[in-house]
């Protein structure tokens, strides 16, 4: 059985400049999860939902501005439309991959899925199963024991272009860290970033376990990647014994300072946390809080004056 079911009047192909703001809309409008990249020679690079969602979106990254060379899997297993179920199943194995694009003279002209394999009957649960696999000990190479995210490669093939991404994430994880703890200085006036640190650790923990778990995981997902596994522990609340004064108490006694110092560098953080999150977010979270603390972050009409 050919490949030629799976040929489609319209592609999505977008080029390697295209942003991965184009992407997600491209993607949204279709209907579809992936767009390829094109560089009107040859399918360069493949662009999924789930790249936009980890590499702009969880990186901190403007997707008006980031362009899919940065956030593309460069290494695409491309089939002739001419082929086989066997040799898409093969690809799919070989390069631990769910869809492979389909081409006629370079030019690509269709794309088999997994999911379309399964859904049409072409392939059973074992040949299905023996792909997930296959991407599943890709990971696991990628992933040691106890590790958050891949780390050390294991297949050559697949080297490059994973150490490339995990550079990127990275280092934009690093750079939205370090944008927060300069905004936190500067806020603050506090002098080394060790004591930003503290800092913003009371301040973030005490807020998250004031609200309930659900509100503090949807301000967390905006936060810096970096600051994600030490407010884990802080998805207890609501815990009504925290109040303004209680956080003003702790940064006075964790930073030894008296307690003006420490209530004025408490609302500098919240200032700074503000600036960080998107306007919507900081309004519902403030609608979480009990009148005494809804004065941390003011009305976005007047932060913005401000």
């Amino acid at each position: 059985m050919s490949l030629e079911d799976y040929r489609r009047p319209r592609m999505i192909v977008l080029r390697p400049r295209s942003t991965a703001y184009e992407a997600a809309r491209a993607m949204a409008d279709n209907h579809v999860g992936a767009v390829l990249v094109h560089d009107d020679q040859h399918i360069v690079g493949l662009v999924t939902d789930r790249d936009v969602a980890l590499e702009v979106v969880a990186g901190d990254l403007d997707a008006h501005s980031t362009p899919l060379h940065d956030i593309m899997s460069d290494e695409v297993a491309t089939l002739e439309i001419g082929a086989s179920i066997d040799d898409a199943v093969r690809a799919m194995r070989d390069h631990a991959c769910r869809r492979v694009p389909l081409t006629e003279h370079g030019r690509p002209v269709g794309l088999v899925t997994l999911d379309d394999l399964l859904a049409d009957g072409a392939i059973d649960a074992e040949t299905a199963g023996s792909i997930v696999k296959a991407q599943l000990e890709v990971a696991a190479r990628f992933k040691p024991e106890g590790a958050l995210h891949p780390e050390e490669p294991a297949r050559p093939e697949h080297s490059r272009r994973r150490m490339r991404a995990l550079t990127r994430r990275k280092a934009r994880a690093d750079s939205a860290y370090g944008r927060l703890l300069h905004a936190v200085e500067r806020h603050s006036g506090l002098q080394t970033r060790e004591h930003a640190e503290l800092a913003l650790q009371i301040v973030l923990g005490s807020l998250c376990r004031r609200v309930t778990p659900q509100e503090a995981r949807h301000l967390i997902a905006q936060l810096p990647s970096k600051l994600h596994p030490s407010l884990a522990p802080f998805l207890d609340g609501p815990d009504k014994h925290i109040t303004a004064d209680t956080i003003e108490g702790d940064l006075a006694r964790e930073l030894h300072m008296d307690r003006e110092a420490a209530g004025f560098v408490m609302q500098a953080i919240c200032e700074a946390i503000a600036d960080s999150v998107s306007a919507g977010e900081i309004e519902g979270f403030r609608g979480q809080l009990p009148l005494d603390m809804k004065d941390l972050f003011p009305p976005t009409p007047l932060r913005r004056a401000g």
